[in-house]
Protein backbone atom coordinates (compact mmCIF):
# COMPACT_ATOMS: atom_id res chain seq x y z
CA UNK A 1 0.00 0.00 0.00
CA UNK A 2 1.29 3.43 -0.58
CA UNK A 3 -0.10 5.36 2.35
CA UNK A 4 3.20 4.33 3.72
CA UNK A 5 5.73 4.82 0.92
CA UNK A 6 4.03 8.25 0.47
CA UNK A 7 4.64 9.50 3.71
CA UNK A 8 7.92 8.17 3.97
CA UNK A 9 8.57 9.63 0.68
CA UNK A 10 7.32 12.96 2.09
CA UNK A 11 9.72 13.31 4.84
CA UNK A 12 13.00 12.95 3.06
CA UNK A 13 11.46 15.57 1.32
CA UNK A 14 11.82 17.51 4.06
CA UNK A 15 15.32 16.29 5.17
CA UNK A 16 16.47 18.34 2.31
CA UNK A 17 13.57 19.68 1.77
CA UNK A 18 10.54 16.46 0.20
CA UNK A 19 7.67 13.05 1.08
CA UNK A 20 7.68 9.69 -0.62
CA UNK A 21 5.17 7.42 -1.86
CA UNK A 22 6.35 4.13 -1.58
CA UNK A 23 5.65 0.52 -2.87
CA UNK A 24 5.18 -2.80 -1.19
CA UNK A 25 6.96 -6.04 -2.41
CA UNK A 26 4.71 -9.45 -2.27
CA UNK A 27 6.15 -10.11 1.42
CA UNK A 28 6.34 -13.62 1.79
CA UNK A 29 8.80 -14.89 -0.14
CA UNK A 30 11.22 -17.44 1.28
CA UNK A 31 14.10 -14.69 1.62
CA UNK A 32 14.36 -10.98 2.16
CA UNK A 33 15.17 -8.40 -0.95
CA UNK A 34 18.37 -6.92 0.21
CA UNK A 35 18.44 -3.20 -0.70
CA UNK A 36 21.86 -3.29 -1.23
CA UNK A 37 22.50 -0.34 1.02
CA UNK A 38 23.65 -0.05 4.33
CA UNK A 39 22.62 2.49 6.44
CA UNK A 40 26.59 3.89 6.71
CA UNK A 41 26.37 4.21 2.98
CA UNK A 42 22.77 6.25 2.81
CA UNK A 43 25.26 9.93 2.62
CA UNK A 44 26.65 9.18 -0.59
CA UNK A 45 23.59 10.36 -2.28
CA UNK A 46 21.62 13.41 -1.08
CA UNK A 47 17.64 12.40 0.56
CA UNK A 48 16.01 14.17 -2.21
CA UNK A 49 17.52 12.35 -4.38
CA UNK A 50 15.71 9.07 -2.70
CA UNK A 51 12.85 10.69 -3.29
CA UNK A 52 13.30 11.84 -6.67
CA UNK A 53 13.95 8.33 -8.01
CA UNK A 54 10.81 7.29 -6.43
CA UNK A 55 8.63 9.20 -7.68
CA UNK A 56 10.25 9.00 -10.73
CA UNK A 57 9.85 4.96 -11.04
CA UNK A 58 6.30 5.80 -9.32
CA UNK A 59 4.91 7.96 -12.21
CA UNK A 60 6.59 5.52 -14.95
CA UNK A 61 5.52 1.84 -13.81
CA UNK A 62 2.98 2.82 -10.86
CA UNK A 63 -0.10 3.79 -13.11
CA UNK A 64 -3.22 1.39 -14.30
CA UNK A 65 -1.49 -0.16 -17.06
CA UNK A 66 -3.80 -2.90 -16.89
CA UNK A 67 -7.06 -3.99 -18.57
CA UNK A 68 -9.04 -2.67 -20.86
CA UNK A 69 -9.24 1.30 -19.90
CA UNK A 70 -5.54 2.77 -18.90
CA UNK A 71 -5.00 5.93 -16.67
CA UNK A 72 -3.07 7.72 -14.74
CA UNK A 73 -4.72 6.97 -11.58
CA UNK A 74 -1.89 5.25 -9.01
CA UNK A 75 -1.97 1.17 -8.40
CA UNK A 76 -1.78 0.62 -4.36
CA UNK A 77 0.31 -2.69 -4.52
CA UNK A 78 3.69 -3.03 -6.91
CA UNK A 79 5.90 -5.42 -6.43
CA UNK A 80 9.05 -3.57 -6.28
CA UNK A 81 10.86 -6.41 -8.36
CA UNK A 82 9.02 -6.44 -11.33
CA UNK A 83 7.63 -2.82 -11.21
CA UNK A 84 3.78 -4.15 -11.17
CA UNK A 85 0.63 -4.39 -10.03
CA UNK A 86 0.22 -8.27 -9.19
CA UNK A 87 -2.89 -10.04 -10.48
CA UNK A 88 -3.36 -12.16 -7.34
CA UNK A 89 -0.67 -10.21 -4.09
CA UNK A 90 0.39 -12.62 -1.22
CA UNK A 91 -1.54 -12.22 1.82
CA UNK A 92 1.29 -11.75 4.26
CA UNK A 93 0.15 -7.60 4.95
CA UNK A 94 -3.37 -8.75 5.61
CA UNK A 95 -2.76 -10.56 8.71
CA UNK A 96 -1.30 -7.67 11.16
CA UNK A 97 -1.32 -4.34 9.14
CA UNK A 98 -5.24 -3.87 7.29
CA UNK A 99 -6.76 -7.28 8.30
CA UNK A 100 -8.48 -7.35 5.12
CA UNK A 101 -7.83 -8.21 1.96
CA UNK A 102 -9.98 -5.16 0.33
CA UNK A 103 -8.38 -2.42 2.50
CA UNK A 104 -5.25 -3.50 0.60
CA UNK A 105 -7.02 -2.53 -3.05
CA UNK A 106 -5.58 -5.61 -4.94
CA UNK A 107 -5.41 -5.21 -8.46
CA UNK A 108 -6.61 -1.48 -8.65
CA UNK A 109 -5.64 2.19 -6.87
CA UNK A 110 -7.09 4.10 -4.29
CA UNK A 111 -7.10 7.92 -3.79
CA UNK A 112 -7.39 8.10 -0.07
CA UNK A 113 -4.54 6.16 0.48
CA UNK A 114 -2.64 8.46 -2.35
CA UNK A 115 -3.04 11.79 -0.51
CA UNK A 116 0.62 11.68 1.27
CA UNK A 117 2.27 10.91 -2.51
CA UNK A 118 0.40 13.97 -3.77
CA UNK A 119 1.66 16.29 -1.33
CA UNK A 120 5.25 14.54 -2.00
CA UNK A 121 4.57 15.74 -5.89
CA UNK A 122 3.73 18.88 -5.66
CA UNK A 123 6.45 19.30 -2.93
CA UNK A 124 9.40 18.25 -5.37
CA UNK A 125 8.03 20.34 -7.96
CA UNK A 126 8.37 23.24 -5.71
CA UNK A 127 12.18 21.73 -4.25
CA UNK A 128 13.46 21.27 -7.54
CA UNK A 129 11.71 23.29 -10.01
CA UNK A 130 10.90 20.41 -12.41
CA UNK A 131 7.09 20.90 -13.07
CA UNK A 132 6.60 17.27 -14.17
CA UNK A 133 5.72 16.11 -10.74
CA UNK A 134 2.60 18.76 -10.48
CA UNK A 135 1.49 17.94 -13.56
CA UNK A 136 1.46 14.49 -12.72
CA UNK A 137 -0.52 15.27 -9.67
CA UNK A 138 -2.75 17.39 -11.41
CA UNK A 139 -3.66 14.42 -13.88
CA UNK A 140 -3.94 11.92 -11.68
CA UNK A 141 -6.30 13.93 -9.13
CA UNK A 142 -8.71 15.40 -11.55
CA UNK A 143 -8.92 11.50 -13.28
CA UNK A 144 -10.44 10.76 -9.74
CA UNK A 145 -12.22 13.66 -8.89
CA UNK A 146 -14.17 13.96 -11.99
CA UNK A 147 -14.42 10.01 -13.15
CA UNK A 148 -15.00 8.36 -9.77
CA UNK A 149 -17.46 9.39 -7.92
CA UNK A 150 -20.87 7.51 -6.95
CA UNK A 151 -24.58 9.20 -7.12
CA UNK A 152 -24.24 10.61 -3.50
CA UNK A 153 -21.33 12.89 -4.70
CA UNK A 154 -19.01 11.40 -2.89
CA UNK A 155 -15.00 10.61 -4.51
CA UNK A 156 -14.60 6.85 -5.08
CA UNK A 157 -11.76 6.77 -1.95
CA UNK A 158 -11.63 5.35 1.52
CA UNK A 159 -11.13 1.91 3.47
CA UNK A 160 -14.30 0.10 1.85
CA UNK A 161 -14.01 0.76 -1.76
CA UNK A 162 -11.50 0.99 -4.40
CA UNK A 163 -11.05 0.98 -7.96
CA UNK A 164 -10.31 -1.95 -9.97
CA UNK A 165 -7.74 -1.65 -12.80
CA UNK A 166 -7.85 -5.19 -14.10
CA UNK A 167 -11.83 -5.27 -14.47
CA UNK A 168 -12.13 -1.48 -14.96
CA UNK A 169 -14.44 -0.85 -12.64
CA UNK A 170 -15.48 0.91 -9.24
CA UNK A 171 -15.40 -2.25 -6.17
CA UNK A 172 -15.25 -2.44 -2.71
CA UNK A 173 -16.01 -4.48 0.24
CA UNK A 174 -18.90 -4.79 3.55
CA UNK A 175 -21.67 -2.10 1.50
CA UNK A 176 -18.50 0.14 -0.55
CA UNK A 177 -19.48 3.05 2.09
CA UNK A 178 -17.50 6.07 1.77
CA UNK A 179 -14.67 6.58 4.75
CA UNK A 180 -12.34 9.59 5.19
CA UNK A 181 -10.11 8.30 8.76
CA UNK A 182 -6.87 7.28 9.67
CA UNK A 183 -5.44 9.03 6.59
CA UNK A 184 -5.64 13.06 6.40
CA UNK A 185 -7.07 15.05 3.22
CA UNK A 186 -5.12 17.34 1.19
CA UNK A 187 -7.45 19.41 1.29
CA UNK A 188 -6.06 22.36 0.02
CA UNK A 189 -4.18 20.68 -2.62
CA UNK A 190 -7.27 19.03 -4.30
CA UNK A 191 -8.89 22.62 -3.66
CA UNK A 192 -6.25 23.86 -6.26
CA UNK A 193 -7.18 21.59 -8.73
CA UNK A 194 -11.10 21.06 -8.72
CA UNK A 195 -12.50 23.41 -6.64
CA UNK A 196 -16.04 22.17 -7.29
CA UNK A 197 -15.30 18.52 -6.67
CA UNK A 198 -14.11 19.53 -3.58
CA UNK A 199 -17.23 21.15 -2.56
CA UNK A 200 -18.95 18.55 -3.71
CA UNK A 201 -17.46 15.92 -1.85
CA UNK A 202 -17.77 18.27 1.24
CA UNK A 203 -21.39 18.84 1.01
CA UNK A 204 -22.08 14.99 0.67
CA UNK A 205 -19.73 14.50 3.89
CA UNK A 206 -22.62 16.84 5.67
CA UNK A 207 -25.30 15.29 4.18
CA UNK A 208 -24.45 11.36 4.25
CA UNK A 209 -21.70 11.32 7.42
CA UNK A 210 -23.27 13.59 10.20
CA UNK A 211 -26.24 11.87 11.04
CA UNK A 212 -27.51 14.19 13.22
CA UNK A 213 -27.60 18.19 12.78
CA UNK A 214 -28.35 19.03 16.14
CA UNK A 215 -25.74 17.16 17.98
CA UNK A 216 -23.11 16.60 15.25
CA UNK A 217 -23.12 13.20 15.61
CA UNK A 218 -21.13 11.26 12.94
CA UNK A 219 -20.58 7.93 11.45
CA UNK A 220 -17.35 6.97 9.15
CA UNK A 221 -19.59 5.21 7.06
CA UNK A 222 -21.36 7.83 4.76
CA UNK A 223 -24.66 6.33 5.06
CA UNK A 224 -26.56 8.54 7.39
CA UNK A 225 -27.20 5.61 9.80
CA UNK A 226 -26.01 5.99 13.47
CA UNK A 227 -22.89 4.01 14.03
CA UNK A 228 -19.19 4.05 14.29
CA UNK A 229 -18.64 7.58 15.26
CA UNK A 230 -15.01 6.94 15.68
CA UNK A 231 -13.20 10.30 17.00
CA UNK A 232 -10.95 10.31 14.26
CA UNK A 233 -13.45 10.33 11.22
CA UNK A 234 -15.38 13.50 12.89
CA UNK A 235 -12.21 15.12 13.48
CA UNK A 236 -11.38 14.94 9.23
CA UNK A 237 -14.57 16.03 8.64
CA UNK A 238 -14.52 18.88 10.42
CA UNK A 239 -11.45 20.05 9.25
CA UNK A 240 -12.52 19.28 6.00
CA UNK A 241 -15.19 22.19 7.07
CA UNK A 242 -13.32 24.41 8.51
CA UNK A 243 -11.18 24.57 6.03
CA UNK A 244 -14.18 25.20 3.35
CA UNK A 245 -15.27 27.88 5.03
CA UNK A 246 -11.54 29.51 5.15
CA UNK A 247 -12.07 29.48 0.79
CA UNK A 248 -15.75 30.63 1.11
CA UNK A 249 -16.21 32.91 3.83
CA UNK A 250 -19.84 30.79 4.61
CA UNK A 251 -19.99 30.71 8.04
CA UNK A 252 -22.43 27.60 7.60
CA UNK A 253 -19.17 25.79 7.23
CA UNK A 254 -17.49 26.94 10.42
CA UNK A 255 -20.88 26.18 12.40
CA UNK A 256 -20.82 22.96 11.17
CA UNK A 257 -16.63 21.99 11.94
CA UNK A 258 -17.67 23.67 15.66
CA UNK A 259 -21.06 21.38 15.61
CA UNK A 260 -19.03 18.25 15.51
CA UNK A 261 -16.38 18.90 18.16
CA UNK A 262 -18.75 20.47 20.81
CA UNK A 263 -20.74 16.58 20.02
CA UNK A 264 -17.40 15.08 21.40
CA UNK A 265 -16.86 17.69 23.85
CA UNK A 266 -20.16 16.95 25.29
CA UNK A 267 -19.05 13.21 25.65
CA UNK A 268 -16.26 14.32 28.18
CA UNK A 269 -15.75 13.24 31.80
CA UNK A 270 -15.69 16.66 33.09
CA UNK A 271 -13.49 15.62 35.91
CA UNK A 272 -10.39 14.61 33.39
CA UNK A 273 -11.76 16.20 30.10
CA UNK A 274 -11.42 12.63 28.69
CA UNK A 275 -13.39 11.26 25.78
CA UNK A 276 -14.33 8.07 24.63
CA UNK A 277 -13.38 6.87 20.93
CA UNK A 278 -17.07 5.97 19.62
CA UNK A 279 -19.23 7.43 22.12
CA UNK A 280 -22.43 5.72 20.32
CA UNK A 281 -20.67 1.96 20.93
CA UNK A 282 -22.32 2.45 24.78
CA UNK A 283 -19.40 1.18 27.55
CA UNK A 284 -20.37 -2.64 26.50
CA UNK A 285 -17.88 -1.79 24.29
CA UNK A 286 -13.86 -0.77 25.21
CA UNK A 287 -13.80 1.96 22.55
CA UNK A 288 -17.45 3.37 24.04
CA UNK A 289 -15.64 4.43 27.72
CA UNK A 290 -12.13 4.65 26.87
CA UNK A 291 -9.44 7.33 25.62
CA UNK A 292 -7.11 5.89 23.21
CA UNK A 293 -4.05 7.48 21.10
CA UNK A 294 -6.14 7.83 18.05
CA UNK A 295 -7.74 10.74 19.89
CA UNK A 296 -4.50 12.42 20.93
CA UNK A 297 -2.94 11.59 17.76
CA UNK A 298 -5.70 11.87 15.11
CA UNK A 299 -8.26 13.49 16.61
CA UNK A 300 -6.63 16.69 18.43
CA UNK A 301 -4.52 17.10 14.91
CA UNK A 302 -7.34 18.00 13.21
CA UNK A 303 -8.65 20.25 16.22
CA UNK A 304 -5.51 22.07 16.08
CA UNK A 305 -5.32 22.05 11.56
CA UNK A 306 -8.93 23.50 12.42
CA UNK A 307 -7.41 25.97 14.66
CA UNK A 308 -5.03 27.33 12.38
CA UNK A 309 -7.06 27.54 9.64
CA UNK A 310 -9.96 29.37 11.40
CA UNK A 311 -8.23 31.00 14.08
CA UNK A 312 -11.09 29.95 16.67
CA UNK A 313 -10.37 29.08 20.07
CA UNK A 314 -12.84 26.70 20.27
CA UNK A 315 -10.78 24.60 18.01
CA UNK A 316 -7.84 24.86 20.43
CA UNK A 317 -9.18 25.00 24.02
CA UNK A 318 -10.78 21.34 23.10
CA UNK A 319 -7.09 19.91 21.66
CA UNK A 320 -5.28 21.59 24.60
CA UNK A 321 -7.71 20.17 27.05
CA UNK A 322 -7.72 16.99 25.39
CA UNK A 323 -4.03 16.75 25.09
CA UNK A 324 -3.15 18.19 28.58
CA UNK A 325 -5.33 15.13 30.19
CA UNK A 326 -3.75 12.64 28.08
CA UNK A 327 -0.11 14.07 29.23
CA UNK A 328 -1.56 14.04 32.72
CA UNK A 329 -3.10 10.56 33.30
CA UNK A 330 -1.59 8.64 30.64
CA UNK A 331 2.07 9.21 31.36
CA UNK A 332 3.93 6.99 33.48
CA UNK A 333 6.22 8.82 35.86
CA UNK A 334 8.02 5.97 37.28
CA UNK A 335 8.25 3.83 34.16
CA UNK A 336 8.98 6.71 31.62
CA UNK A 337 6.16 5.75 29.66
CA UNK A 338 2.88 6.42 28.24
CA UNK A 339 -0.08 4.11 28.63
CA UNK A 340 -2.07 3.08 25.96
CA UNK A 341 -5.14 3.45 27.03
CA UNK A 342 -6.80 4.75 29.69
CA UNK A 343 -10.85 5.02 31.45
CA UNK A 344 -12.41 8.41 31.61
CA UNK A 345 -11.58 8.51 35.23
CA UNK A 346 -7.65 8.55 34.24
CA UNK A 347 -7.11 4.95 34.94
CA UNK A 348 -4.59 3.01 32.77
CA UNK A 349 -6.24 -0.07 31.49
CA UNK A 350 -3.77 -2.76 32.29
CA UNK A 351 -3.14 -6.54 30.93
CA UNK A 352 -3.09 -8.80 29.84
CA UNK A 353 -3.76 -8.22 26.31
CA UNK A 354 -7.12 -10.38 24.90
CA UNK A 355 -6.36 -12.67 22.42
CA UNK A 356 -10.15 -13.10 20.97
CA UNK A 357 -12.79 -11.30 19.84
CA UNK A 358 -12.95 -7.80 19.33
CA UNK A 359 -11.34 -6.88 23.03
CA UNK A 360 -8.17 -8.11 21.39
CA UNK A 361 -7.28 -4.92 19.35
CA UNK A 362 -7.71 -3.26 23.05
CA UNK A 363 -4.33 -2.11 23.60
CA UNK A 364 -3.18 -2.68 26.98
CA UNK A 365 -0.55 -1.51 29.93
CA UNK A 366 1.99 0.88 28.43
CA UNK A 367 1.82 1.55 24.56
CA UNK A 368 3.63 -0.40 21.72
CA UNK A 369 5.65 1.88 19.43
CA UNK A 370 5.94 -0.56 16.43
CA UNK A 371 3.00 -2.46 16.55
CA UNK A 372 1.87 -3.48 13.10
CA UNK A 373 -1.68 -3.01 12.89
CA UNK A 374 -3.09 0.38 10.51
CA UNK A 375 -6.33 0.85 11.75
CA UNK A 376 -6.20 0.07 15.55
CA UNK A 377 -6.14 2.02 18.70
CA UNK A 378 -3.03 2.77 18.76
CA UNK A 379 -1.47 5.80 17.37
CA UNK A 380 1.85 7.03 19.37
CA UNK A 381 3.75 8.75 16.34
CA UNK A 382 0.47 10.73 15.69
CA UNK A 383 0.03 11.10 19.05
CA UNK A 384 4.10 12.66 19.67
CA UNK A 385 3.29 14.79 16.29
CA UNK A 386 0.36 16.43 18.08
CA UNK A 387 1.97 17.87 21.00
CA UNK A 388 4.73 19.03 18.85
CA UNK A 389 2.03 20.48 17.23
CA UNK A 390 0.05 22.21 19.91
CA UNK A 391 3.27 23.82 21.05
CA UNK A 392 3.46 25.54 18.10
CA UNK A 393 0.43 26.67 17.79
CA UNK A 394 -0.11 27.41 21.72
CA UNK A 395 3.43 27.99 23.17
CA UNK A 396 1.90 25.98 25.90
CA UNK A 397 5.39 24.68 27.97
CA UNK A 398 3.66 21.53 28.96
CA UNK A 399 3.20 19.92 25.21
CA UNK A 400 6.52 20.71 24.46
CA UNK A 401 7.29 18.55 27.92
CA UNK A 402 4.80 15.85 26.52
CA UNK A 403 5.98 16.09 22.74
CA UNK A 404 9.97 15.77 24.41
CA UNK A 405 8.40 12.60 26.82
CA UNK A 406 7.74 10.98 23.38
CA UNK A 407 11.47 11.99 21.81
CA UNK A 408 12.50 10.08 24.82
CA UNK A 409 10.27 6.81 24.53
CA UNK A 410 11.12 6.95 21.17
CA UNK A 411 14.79 6.89 21.34
CA UNK A 412 14.54 4.37 23.98
CA UNK A 413 13.00 1.97 21.77
CA UNK A 414 15.04 2.51 18.34
CA UNK A 415 15.67 0.95 16.34
CA UNK A 416 12.31 -1.02 16.17
CA UNK A 417 13.25 -4.23 15.86
CA UNK A 418 10.62 -5.27 18.32
CA UNK A 419 7.02 -5.05 19.59
CA UNK A 420 4.63 -7.00 22.18
CA UNK A 421 4.43 -10.75 21.25
CA UNK A 422 1.76 -11.42 24.27
CA UNK A 423 -0.97 -10.20 21.55
CA UNK A 424 -3.03 -10.70 18.71
CA UNK A 425 -0.30 -10.23 16.47
CA UNK A 426 2.12 -12.07 18.26
CA UNK A 427 3.44 -13.94 15.20
CA UNK A 428 4.64 -10.81 13.43
CA UNK A 429 6.44 -9.42 17.02
CA UNK A 430 8.47 -12.89 16.29
CA UNK A 431 8.94 -13.32 12.79
CA UNK A 432 8.84 -9.80 11.49
CA UNK A 433 9.51 -7.52 13.39
CA UNK A 434 13.32 -7.71 13.96
CA UNK A 435 13.20 -6.40 10.53
CA UNK A 436 12.46 -3.18 11.03
CA UNK A 437 9.18 -1.40 10.90
CA UNK A 438 6.65 0.09 8.57
CA UNK A 439 7.80 2.63 6.23
CA UNK A 440 4.88 5.09 7.40
CA UNK A 441 6.34 4.93 10.93
CA UNK A 442 9.47 5.29 10.29
CA UNK A 443 8.60 8.46 8.17
CA UNK A 444 6.50 9.81 10.89
CA UNK A 445 9.38 9.43 13.43
CA UNK A 446 11.93 11.70 11.17
CA UNK A 447 8.87 14.11 10.70
CA UNK A 448 8.45 14.36 14.35
CA UNK A 449 12.00 14.71 14.95
CA UNK A 450 12.73 17.66 12.75
CA UNK A 451 9.18 19.22 13.98
CA UNK A 452 11.14 19.06 17.64
CA UNK A 453 14.53 20.51 15.62
CA UNK A 454 12.38 23.14 14.03
CA UNK A 455 10.70 24.28 17.53
CA UNK A 456 13.56 24.36 19.67
CA UNK A 457 16.77 24.63 17.70
CA UNK A 458 18.22 21.56 19.15
CA UNK A 459 20.87 19.83 16.84
CA UNK A 460 20.26 16.23 18.81
CA UNK A 461 16.32 15.91 17.31
CA UNK A 462 17.65 16.59 13.61
CA UNK A 463 20.69 13.96 13.60
CA UNK A 464 18.44 11.59 15.33
CA UNK A 465 16.21 12.45 12.07
CA UNK A 466 18.89 11.66 10.22
CA UNK A 467 19.72 8.34 11.53
CA UNK A 468 15.76 7.11 11.62
CA UNK A 469 16.34 8.40 8.07
CA UNK A 470 19.39 6.43 7.27
CA UNK A 471 18.21 3.10 8.93
CA UNK A 472 14.64 3.65 6.88
CA UNK A 473 16.18 3.76 3.67
CA UNK A 474 18.75 0.53 4.57
CA UNK A 475 15.68 -1.59 5.18
CA UNK A 476 12.86 -0.39 2.24
CA UNK A 477 15.11 0.79 -0.72
CA UNK A 478 14.99 -1.51 -3.35
CA UNK A 479 16.33 -0.56 -7.07
CA UNK A 480 14.72 3.15 -6.48
CA UNK A 481 11.99 2.23 -4.71
CA UNK A 482 10.65 1.77 -1.16
CA UNK A 483 8.44 -1.13 -0.09
CA UNK A 484 6.18 -0.75 3.00
CA UNK A 485 8.00 -2.70 4.82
Amino acid sequence: MRILPGIFVAVLTCLTGITPNLAWTQIGDPELLDSGLSAESIANKPYLDYARECADLMMEYGTDRYGALHSPMLMSILDVRTRTCPENPLPYDEAYRVTRRERRNPTGGNFWLDQAFLRVLLDLSEITGDPKYALFASKTAEFTMRNLVDEKGFFWWGWHRHYDAYRDEMTGHMGNVHEAHIQQGAWPELWAINQEAVTREMEAIWEWHIVDKMTGECNRHGDQQHGCDFAMSGGEYLAAFAFLYTKTQDPVWLDRAKLIADYYWSKRNPETNLIPNQPNAGTDRFDGSHFDTSISGLYCHRLLKAYELTGDPLFRDQASAHLGAYGKYGYDEKEKQFWAILRLDGTPERGPAALEGYEKYQPREHIDLWEPYAAGYQFPIYTAQAYAYAFQLTRDEQMLTNAQRWAECIRKEFPPDRCKKETWYGEYAEKWAQHGTYAEKYARTISFFLHLHALTGEQADLDFAKTVANEAISKLYYRGLFRGH
